[in-house]
């Protein structure tokens, strides 16, 4: 098949939605499909550039007009992108993917079926939304002929915002399995300089819908009753991370913001236990790729008992109860002191399910149960 995947976002940068897409896109490839990725343009000279065998073009105007014309380079440019790529190729796309958490922007999944009539339409909502006006247009979905969110919970609150049933399909997000994998615990200490510490990590974004402030205020409890915890955190988002530098200096050398470049895979697989302690999933992945990277490294988890959480991992980790500090604490020293084998195993078997194969997969047969 001819795929053109539409995607918000640079390229360029160390994006998730980037990241997920690109090894989406090479997985298509492996599988004997011809794959084009339609994104928008950031302060780039060339539109058209080729990323690990990937056909990448860059639509809407440059980063001087980005205010002035968001609206268009979210909604509009992504169909004259995908036109000038099939006059390029010469070749329609029988399938027109997109992906994002505003459901406001399947307009541009729509409005790009104006140049390829005949092709699917597909729309990926990856999360929910932290943009009011993005989340106000859930009946435009209604105009793609499929619409895929990453959990039960995510379908039915598009069914009760007027989204018809018949075009919802559950397909998770995928992480790399090949990537996060169990490592030896003790050696990875004695290569980054933690021996007999008890490592509790936090990764990604690092803010208060993340659930980062809750976090830091479960640190005292944790660390009046484990002399061995050091809490590490590796922001994403480094520049906002530097503002709670003050509040974690309190702690002084048990607690450290990783400022350098580190390898995350390893940092997952060394640590005793990541805590993940989301108050809400908006503008977070609707199934968390740090969660299921977590058990794919078998490394022990706390997170919170949202809904989407107890249908993905169900009781495969740990579950505090969101926003409740104290909960939080309580869950992290326990699991510091007894994590169950079974738990763990379990979790790892069920990560194994988020593989990009096995979701490709699951697209594939989407796309040609559509078109038969």
């Amino acid at each position: 098949m001819n795929i053109a995947l539409l995607s918000t976002g640079s390229f360029q940068e160390k994006e998730a939605t980037a990241i997920t897409i690109m090894d989406f896109a090479q997985e298509l490839m492996h599988q004997k499909n011809q794959v084009t990725i339609i994104c928008e343009r950031r302060g780039e000279k060339n539109r058209f550039e080729e990323i690990k065998g990937i056909k990448i073009y860059k639509t809407g105007f440059r980063d001087r007009d980005k205010d002035r014309l968001a609206i268009y380079n979210r909604i509009f440019a992504h169909a004259f992108g995908l036109r000038r790529m099939q006059k390029k190729s010469q070749s329609d796309f029988e399938v027109i993917h997109s992906f994002s958490a505003a459901p406001i922007l399947a307009l541009r999944t729509v409005i790009s079926k104006l140049f390829n009539k005949k092709a699917l339409t597909v729309h990926t909502l990856k999360s929910y939304s932290r943009a009011k006006l993005g989340s106000a247009f859930y009946k435009a979905l209604n105009f793609v002929d499929i619409v895929t969110v990453p959990s039960r919970v995510f379908a039915d609150k598009l069914i009760t915002r007027g989204v018809q049933k018949d075009k919802i399909r559950v397909i998770h997000s995928h992480i790399d399995t090949k990537k996060f994998v169990p490592q030896d615990r003790d050696a990875l200490k004695r290569k980054y300089g933690y021996e007999k510490k008890n490592i509790i990590f936090y990764y990604g974004a690092m803010w208060e819908k993340k659930g980062t402030d809750d976090l830091i205020k479960a640190i005292p409890m944790v660390l009046k009753q484990n002399n061995k915890a050091l809490f590490l955190f590796a922001p994403r988002n480094l520049p906002y991370a530097e503002n709670y530098d003050q509040e974690l200096s309190y702690f002084g050398n048990r607690v450290r913001i990783l400022k350098e470049e580190v390898n995350i895979a390893d940092y997952v697989a060394m640590a005793d236990l990541v805590v993940l302690p989301y108050p809400e999933l908006t503008g977070t992945e609707g199934n968390p790729s740090c969660l299921l990277e977590t058990m794919a490294c078998k490394t022990p988890v706390v997170t919170t008992s949202l809904p989407e959480l107890q249908e993905i991992v169900g009781d495969c980790v740990f579950m505090a109860s969101q926003k409740d500090i104290n909960s939080i604490a309580q869950s992290i020293i326990k699991a510091l002191e007894y994590y169950p084998e079974n738990m763990i195993e379990k979790a790892y078997r069920r990560a194994q399910e988020f593989s990009v194969e096995k979701i490709t997969q699951d697209f594939l047969q989407v796309y040609r149960s559509k078109k038969k």
